[in-house]
């Protein structure tokens, strides 16, 4: 095992260079959710070029390969994300939709293509216990959800994001656990750091229907759809005392209508807004309060307040013994004092959804500045935020595909959900 492991770390370090080249073209030509074919071209071919057969097309944009061919008793995938966010203050935005990869995913794709290489170079796919995935997926960014719904009427995908699609599409149906790494932000120097739960979240639409009437001249004769929103938002404001700390609960929003002309009574407003916590059951109980919030500031106005729920991601929950793993390889590479176990994410992410399903982490790497999806977003570390890392993430999967490892594991493992299940909760929202 250990030769295997030497062979790998010897393979990324000849490769490093000729991926970071790569890692910084897919940030110089960053692609917002289900329209990543460019990136997903780039992957796609450099795959080809290391001899694996690659699927595309999938959900639109992804991909997926395998170090081996044929069945194996387990597999392991490593996932990037093809998809970049949208912040228009970035000195690298695109002009055309304001696009960045100020979330890192380029970095991901450049951990999955330079272990996808090194272990074919390495030729240790005759000596491990099961196979390797690797998938690259579009759309983890819960962003232009309109776009989305739209390729939703036109039949082109059914849910909103891209790891939910490839779950629907059965492309996780032959994987036993799955590995996602992501940028740790505000973190320069080389490091790792471990999470064991995140947030998850539902999506909220609220649309006002009031009255109008001149502003100015007949105020009390119009029925005000913006002030009832803004009551709805104060409503909101008097619950937060009641947010447990134990739930990380977060309400936050856009109003995205504020009404037609200044001169006029809005009458037409509307808000989106998301509802996070870190369990099903608190966004259930959070859900419910913000409905009621918004439906009671209606009520007040006599305006006709409407809230509609649609399915965001689920609460992120990290295998404790696959994190375990992660920490002694990254120990082998780091000092203890860089190795930080952060407890949970207040973020979200569509890895949620699959983490109810199987066993998977996302510990987090160093060498960013900055903050996520913020304009001083910046890699200051290649080293640390890719060779570094993968490094860590192949040999912890060497490690899952020896000796019984991820056998021992699956034994002890029962999921949150089977997939059955999850699809049912899916389509209920």
């Amino acid at each position: 095992m250990e030769k295997m492991k030497e062979a790998v770390e010897k393979a990324i370090d000849r490769n490093a260079a000729e991926i970071i080249g790569l890692v910084k073209d897919i940030e110089q030509h960053p692609e917002l959710g289900f329209q990543e074919h460019r990136t997903s071209k780039l992957v796609a071919d450099f795959l080809r070029g290391c001899s694996y057969q690659v699927e595309d097309g999938l959900a639109l944009t992804g991909l997926k390969t395998s170090l081996k061919s044929g069945k194996n008793k387990y597999t392991v995938a490593f996932i990037g994300e093809l998809d970049g966010i949208i912040c228009k203050d970035s000195p690298k935005a695109s002009p055309a939709d304001g696009a960045t990869h100020t979330c890192g995913h380029n970095l991901q794709l450049g951990i999955l293509m330079l272990i996808a290489k090194a272990m074919k170079e390495a030729g240790i796919a005759g000596q491990l216990d099961g196979n390797v995935a690797f998938m690259a997926i579009p759309a983890e960014e819960y962003i232009q959800l309109e776009y989305r719904r739209q390729l939703r009427k036109e039949n082109k995908i059914k849910y909103l994001s891209g790891k939910q699609e490839f779950i629907r599409l059965g492309l996780f149906d032959d994987i036993d656990a799955a590995i996602m790494l992501h940028a740790e932000p505000n973190s320069e120097e080389a490091s790792i750091h471990i999470y064991g739960t995140g947030n998850g979240f539902e999506l909220k639409d609220v649309h006002c229907k009031g009255k109008t009437a001149h502003a100015a001249a007949a105020p009390h004769e119009g029925i005000n759809a913006l002030h009832a929103l803004i009551q709805g938002i104060n409503n909101i404001n008097a619950l937060r005392d009641t947010f447990r700390d134990e739930d990380h609960s977060r309400i936050h929003y856009i109003i995205t209508k504020g009404g037609d002309n200044v001169n006029s009574v809005p009458s037409d407003t509307a808000l989106q807004g998301y509802v996070r916590s870190a369990s099903i059951r608190s966004i259930k109980e959070l859900s419910s309060k913000f409905d009621k919030a918004f439906l009671s500031a209606g009520e007040n106005f006599n305006a006709k307040m409407s809230v509609s729920t649609s399915a965001g991601y689920m609460p992120l929950i990290c295998n404790h013994s696959l994190n375990e793993i992660f920490v002694s390889n990254a120990g082998n590479f780091l000092p203890e004092d860089k190795i930080y176990n952060k407890g949970h994410f207040m973020a979200s992410t569509d890895l949620g959804d699959l983490s109810h399903l199987m066993p998977v982490i996302q510990p987090m790497m160093g060498g960013i500045k900055g903050g996520l999806h913020s304009p001083d977003f910046e890699v200051v570390d290649y080293n640390a935020a890719i060779t570094l890392p993968a490094k860590i993430a192949a040999n912890t999967i060497i490690d899952l595909l020896s000796n019984n490892t991820l056998s021992a594991i699956l034994q002890d493992y029962k999921p949150e959900l089977s997939k059955k299940e999850y699809l049912h909760l899916m389509d209920k929202k």
